[in-house]
């Protein structure tokens, strides 16, 4: 360089005070200004005119807080021409590495590079939002970078993770032909203020680098003018744009993430990424000079998202925002005002606005823009969220409303604005709802979590985030969330077997703020509730209600909850607003709930409810199956008359007096685990930290992929918290447990326990179990000391199965198959295989489930006609004629009152109709017809084409012997693996047959999955 202050060793920092100021630098080869090492100097009003590489340059060695840069003047600082175009070297007119004591009145023009380069200052967060502008800077002190490359590149301000706001002040960046003002790997919360930028490709693009747990994260943004295209642009001469690409290490093109969709866009939404992507954080680039040189090329442009999701939560705040100078036709292409992060998929990033100001120059059709280059499905963009706080974003006037992305119309409700780039929702008040299974092993997939809004019957649907892209970085399986409304009922369906812990938060500060969910259970379980790691309060159990259980309500206190054994839904009411001085928008009142394994048993007594003396029967069960009484819980009672109400159905002649309890008997499980309770925060560093690069001389590492490195956890995608899962052990004990309730049924004595005729079914806790399928078995209880068992093991699918068998058998039905073992007329009694039941370390499956009936020892009971045996079982490679009827709402189907009408319906015999199988998923309901060629023979195609049900012809299509043979067309096999694999449309996969052939080969479920085992495939 032409000056160079260099210090090492001990004489770093000992420099006596020193100036550098009023000099003219001119075509130095080499740089301008180089201090190394460096304290207490001061470089004023020089001027720098065609500096290769960098004019002044203060290096990581050099004193943070005592470098003073003031009034200089940098033009056209130019990459030189015999560096190499092998990996891309970030320079700058002003590369400033540690912390400055004063950079202020600064100007770098025509910088092939960035402008400036620079260590953020740290301060306090509160918003600057009603702060007094006293002591802002004046015109003078601004900091100006144009015609640059990008205008202000923004260094990590934190070694690790820290709470602090890194600080942009007084800056404008117009003319840069990427981007104004950007950071990537920005460890800190951020705030911009004063800062004017216009005429740039995006005027800023803020890219994060946050621990996974974290829920803190904020950004906020004040008094900022943002223009798209003034006079200063002209078409000829501004309209492409140039920026650093995977293989362009000279930004001859444009890179960008949005190049080819817009020219300008004021601000891009921000991003919060799990891996860093710059060699000061990560190790995998052995050499780092300068500290924002990219680790791979495949981690390019700076905007790009690397890693899966950062933060659980994060938002923005903007107050005292001007935009202008935004058209739909800007020199042939499109621009926005403010936009949604197209990388940005993970999970959406609340954005809060108010005090906008819209120009008249920036067209209403291109103010914001939530719809072009986003694509559909990501959790970023379909529950992504815009809140207008005081009416002032979508010129409304009304406070609280929002605006979201075209690609989610689920979101939206009746009265929004349907606009070119969103929906305008003044009266849609929206808050993020997060829910986490805690310890879930990692390798678990969930699937798609539906969360259906009550009022209209509308459903969105939560994938969790992605993996990386380029560095490999696994998601965290276990985390989903939705953009719900408040004041709202939700009902939340996971299509998969639930986890033993889950975590709900709602990030709400406001107490009037208010959610109800129904969370739906595969399984019969015994919930605990815990707010903030505690256990709730016995009054927030409302089916304990003193006046009478019932469902909690929105009006209900926070953590609320009911638990209805027979709709297996958990019912739980969430409200904003701080607890124990932590606001809900930072993770305050989060709602931990674990599952515990039971026994379920449902029981009728033949005695009025009004008689019914729990505490006694409690004593008496647990005497009986010498268990403490503490493990039996009553979860439900009610009158038959109650319970058919319920159903919809009249009531039995035989039920009049009868009660209906449900009693659970629950493992005998340990306390939670505090380390699964606590809610971990990563809190790295202290504010103010520099970052040790630790360079070294060995650039070839960038492209080895054995490490990543997170520079925040220690730990590349998954939080540092024990795993949990069921115990196989308490799930052995309950399934001995089960087996004596089976034996002292048959005995008589949990009847002489209940002191009255009582019918069982017992349902032991099936964690493995899907929700797919609802086996329904009707069984008389007019038998005397008659033994009735329904062994059921569900057909691993995602769709809703009913099957309608009227008999008294015992049945399973497995992947694919059902076989059935009649009971003979006059028969008392069914063995049961329990050997089905068994269990081993490698398997934690329990399908079994048993539907007892018995009367009190010595009572008489008037025996019934035997019912018919049931059709025979269909086989695998069955016939079966198959009614699909489109367009149906898949979502608000009601099943029982469509199975109705569909049988009312279809002109086929009773048996036919016993064989009936109704399969739904998004976009169709199917109805089958099972049976060989003779229960066929009555079906005639035409008699089913003309069946209706709520104004939907059926599609009729016959599956026969032809559907064995070598000779299967596309159309056919498409729909045997539409039925087969109905998981495939809510994972929203297309089937697409090029070729067909057929295996004799069977599947079978171990473990989950799907294995070969010999047979037809």
């Amino acid at each position: 360089p032409a000056v160079s202050f260099l210090f090492l060793g001990k004489s770093v920092g000992k420099n006596v005070p020193s100036k550098i100021q009023r000099c003219v630098f001119s075509d130095s080869q080499a740089g301008a200004i180089e201090l190394r090492g460096a304290s207490e100097i001061e470089v004023l009003d020089n001027a720098f005119h065609k500096t290769y590489r960098t004019a002044v340059w203060v290096t990581k060695e050099s004193l943070p807080n005592s470098i003073t840069i003031r009034g200089n003047a940098a033009l056209e600082t130019l990459r030189h021409p015999r560096e190499a175009e092998g990996w891309w070297r970030p320079f700058a007119a002003f590369l400033v590495e540690v912390t400055a004591k004063e950079l202020l009145g600064n100007l770098a023009a025509g910088s092939t590079g960035s402008g400036f380069v620079l260590r953020p200052k740290l301060e306090a967060c509160e918003s600057p939002a009603g702060q007094a502008s006293a002591g802002w800077a004046q015109e003078a002190d601004l900091n100006e970078a144009v015609g640059c490359l990008t205008g202000f590149f923004i260094l990590r301000a934190c070694k690790e993770t820290c709470s602090q706001c890194a600080i942009l002040d007084s800056a404008v960046a117009w003319k840069n032909s990427h981007a104004g003002v950007i950071t990537v790997d920005q460890s800190s919360n951020m705030k911009v203020q004063s800062v004017l930028l216009a005429d740039n490709h995006i005027g800023m693009t803020l890219n994060f680098h946050r621990a996974g747990q974290d829920l803190q994260h904020r950004v906020f943004h004040h008094n900022m003018t943002v223009f798209g295209s003034t006079p200063a642009s002209v078409c000829g001469a501004s309209t492409v744009c140039h920026a650093l690409g995977p293989t362009d290490t000279l930004a001859k093109n444009c890179n960008s993430v949005v190049g080819s969709t817009f020219r300008r866009v004021g601000v891009l939404t921000h991003m919060v990424n799990n891996l860093p992507k710059l060699c000061e954080t990560n190790p995998k680039l052995k050499v780092c000079r300068p500290p924002n040189t990219p680790v791979k090329p495949c981690v390019m442009t700076w905007e790009k998202r690397e890693g899966t999701q950062g933060s659980r939560y994060s938002e923005a705040h903007w107050s005292s925002i001007t935009f202008g100078h935004f058209t739909g036709d800007d020199c042939g292409m499109t621009s926005a005002g403010v936009a949604l992060q197209p990388q940005a998929v993970h999970a959406p990033i609340p954005q809060f606005f108010s005090d906008v100001r819209w120009l008249s120059s920036a067209n209403e059709s291109v103010r914001i823009n939530m719809v072009k280059g986003l694509s559909a499905g990501d959790d970023g963009t379909q529950h992504a969220f815009f809140v207008d706080v005081d009416g002032t974003l979508m010129a409304t006037g009304r406070r609280g409303g929002s605006a979201i992305s075209r690609r989610s119309p689920e979101l939206a409700t009746a009265d929004c604005a349907t606009l070119p780039g969103h929906y305008a929702c003044d009266q849609l008040k929206l808050r993020f709802l997060a829910w986490d299974a805690v310890g879930s092993p990692k390798h678990r997939v969930l699937g798609p979590f539906k969360a259906w809004r009550s009022s209209d019957r509308r459903a969105t649907w939560s994938r969790g985030a992605y993996e990386g892209n380029c560095l490999p970085d696994k998601p965290r399986q276990g985390e989903r969330g939705w953009a719900v409304k408040s004041q709202e009922m939700y009902n939340l369906t996971l299509f998969a077997s639930p986890p033993k812990h889950h975590r709900l938060r709602y990030f709400s500060d406001h107490s009037e703020d208010s959610i109800r969910l129904a969370i739906f259970l595969t399984q019969p379980f015994r919930l605990e509730v815990y707010v903030d790691g505690s256990v709730v309060a016995d009054e927030l159990d409302k089916s304990a209600d003193p006046a009478g259980p019932r469902y909690p309500s929105l009006a209900d206190p926070h953590g609320s909850y009911a638990f209805d054994p027979h709709q297996r839904r958990f019912y739980l009411t969430m409200r904003g607003g701080t607890y124990k001085g932590v606001p809900g928008s930072m993770g305050g009142g989060d709602v931990f709930l674990r599952l515990l394994q039971v026994v379920q048993l449902s029981l009728t007594l033949s005695t009025p409810v009004t008689e019914f003396d729990g505490p006694k029967l409690v004593q008496n069960i647990a005497t009986l199956l010498q268990i403490p009484a503490h493990r039996i819980k009553v979860v439900s009672v009610q009158s038959r008359a109650q319970v058919a109400a319920q159903q919809g159905r009249r009531l039995e002649e035989n039920e009049g007096n009868a009660t209906a309890l449900v009693i659970q008997i629950v493992e005998d499980a340990p306390p939670v685990d505090q380390a699964l309770l606590d809610d971990t925060q990563t809190e790295g560093s202290a504010p103010g930290d520099s970052v040790d690069t630790g360079a070294a001389n060995d650039e070839t590492a960038s492209n080895d992929s054995s490490t990543n490195g997170s520079g925040v956890d220690g730990v590349t995608g998954e939080p540092a918290q024990e795993e949990a899962d069921f115990s196989v052990t308490a799930l052995a004990e309950l399934v001995s447990i089960a087996k004596t309730v089976e034996q002292k049924v048959t005995s008589g004595e949990l009847a002489q326990a209940a002191g009255a005729q009582v019918e069982v079914d017992i349902v032991v806790s099936d964690p493995e179990e899907p929700i797919a399928t609802t086996s329904v078995t009707t069984t008389s209880a007019e038998t005397t000391s008659g033994v009735l068992v329904d062994v059921t093991t569900a057909v691993e699918t995602t769709a809703v199965e009913t099957t309608a068998v009227e008999t008294t058998a015992v049945e399973t039905t497995a992947l694919g198959t059902t076989t059935s073992a009649t009971m003979a007329p006059g028969s008392t009694q069914v063995p049961i295989d329990l050997s089905k039941t068994s269990l081993s370390p490698a398997s934690t499956t329990m399908p079994w489930k048993g539907t007892i009936t018995t009367a009190m020892p010595g009572s008489t009971s008037e025996g019934g006609p035997s019912k018919p045996a049931p059709a025979p079982a269909p086989k695998p490679q069955e016939d079966y004629v198959e009614l699909r009827f489109r367009g149906l709402d898949y979502y608000t189907i009601d099943l029982d009152a469509f199975k109705a009408e569909v049988l009312a319906a279809l002109p086929i015999s009773s048996s036919a109709k016993g064989r009936l199988t109704i399969l739904l998923y998004p976009g169709s309901v199917i109805v089958q017809i099972l049976g060989d060629a003779s229960v066929l023979e009555e079906v005639r195609a035409e008699d089913l084409t003309a069946v209706t049900v709520r104004g939907v012809p059926a599609e009729v299509t016959y599956f026969g012997e032809a559907s064995n043979d070598d000779s299967l067309d596309a159309a056919k096999m498409k729909a045997l693996i539409g039925g087969a694999f109905m998981g495939c449309a809510l994972a929203g996969i297309t089937i697409t047959v090029a070729f067909c052939r057929i295996r004799r080969q069977a599947l079978s479920k171990q473990d989950g999955l799907l294995r070969r085992s010999g047979g037809t495939e």
